[in-house]
């Protein structure tokens, strides 16, 4: 811990050079708007919004790609501040980003993490219009867990997004082929079906366009075993949080979610225009999160879908050979020490996957 409070320190304070000298409070109030409630049920459920830099060339209307940046923190903990820089940088490659703060163990287990993050990317579907934010471009990026507490290292955030949009891709599908088969048979309760679906519609997410997740936990069983043989099972609050049996870590873990609903990936023909494009980026050299999840996670992508539609549901993997766990995220950051090896290649990837044209249904 006191390695990687020193490490984090010429972070930290490059984030006091620019939040108090570089910027002026009118500057920072202008860029960043802080502490928005995001769910009226729950008056702690904030985030901050970070408005995008012009692009050159662009008009004052011109609509701005959207990120929801889900911070990590082994379930347990973390704070939409600690992650200002970083989100400032993506600010400023040109993207609407927004930050909340979701609910953690022990207050709560992940059924209420998913909900709040279903939650944020509502918030960012509905207020849009606000900041210019192009709601076909709504991508779900996704962090793993405090840089300065490294038994702490559990991709939480890349598992919440991933389980909760997953979900909702599966639920979506589901439910709209529940509808179309009882519009085809003809039953009589039409009107009660018709209402129980627009229902569960309003529920159901908007289009998430892109996932970008960083050093994640999919598996979550398997990510318990690395957790027992690196000697820290009973300081993380992962087994806690997910339910603490094998059930609910089989419940809780995105592969499982991908291999439990095969057949919805393997034929359903909407599948296409509401799976969302994945990108997964991993250091080689994670010894917190085992690149084996992030590698498992894309198998288990590629064994269900079917090679007529690999081309058109859109998942890339990217391994960085000398890159940790951390690193990832922090190189997107601003360092006294200087510029990260990782951030202009990430810078890349990142850029290269969100500004593709977005789907459209032909």
């Amino acid at each position: 811990m006191v390695l990687g409070l020193i490490s984090d320190i010429p972070i930290a304070a490059s984030y006091l050079i620019w939040r108090y000298v570089s910027l002026s409070g009118s500057d920072f109030d202008r860029i960043i708007k802080q502490n928005i409630p995001y769910d009226d049920d729950n008056p702690a459920a904030l985030l901050d919004l970070y408005l995008p830099a012009k692009k050159a060339n662009a008009t004052s209307a011109a609509l701005h790609p959207i990120i929801v940046f889900i911070y990590g923190g082994s379930w347990s903990s973390g704070s939409k501040t600690m992650y200002t820089t970083m989100a400032n940088t993506l600010r400023e490659l040109g993207y609407a980003v927004v930050v909340p703060d979701y609910r953690k163990y022990p207050e709560v287990k992940t059924a209420k993490m998913y909900h709040d993050v279903r939650k944020t990317i509502r918030w960012a579907f509905t207020h849009a219009h606000e900041f210019n934010g192009d709601t076909e471009q709504i991508h779900v990026m996704s962090r793993t867990s405090n840089v300065s507490i490294p038994h702490q290292g559990h991709s939480a955030g890349a598992h919440l997004a991933a389980q909760t949009v997953l979900l909702d891709v599966v639920h979506h599908i589901l439910q709209n082929e529940r509808h179309l088969s009882v519009k085809a048979n003809g039953t009589n309760g039409s009107q009660q079906n018709g209402s129980s679906r627009t229902s569960s519609q309003q529920q159901s997410l908007p289009r998430i366009e892109g996932l970008i997740l960083l050093a994640g936990v999919y598996s979550i069983g398997s990510h318990l075993e690395h957790e027992t043989y690196r000697g820290v099972e009973k300081i993380s609050a992962m087994a806690r949080a997910m339910g603490n049996n094998k059930e609910s870590f089989k419940k809780n873990s995105p592969i499982s979610t991908i291999q439990g609903n095969k057949k919805v990936f393997e034929q359903s023909s909407a599948l296409v225009g509401h799976m969302p494009r994945i990108l997964f980026i991993h250091g080689e050299k994670d010894t917190v999160v085992p690149v084996q999840q992030s590698i498992d996670m894309y198998n288990a992508l590629g064994e269900v879908l079917p090679p007529e539609k690999r081309d058109d549901v859109d998942v890339r993997m990217r391994l960085y050979k000398k890159m940790g766990h951390a690193e990832c995220v922090t190189a997107l950051m601003p360092n006294l020490m200087g510029r990260s090896r990782f951030r202009k290649s990430l810078a890349h990837d990142i850029r290269e996957f969100i500004e593709l044209p977005p789907y459209t249904e032909e």
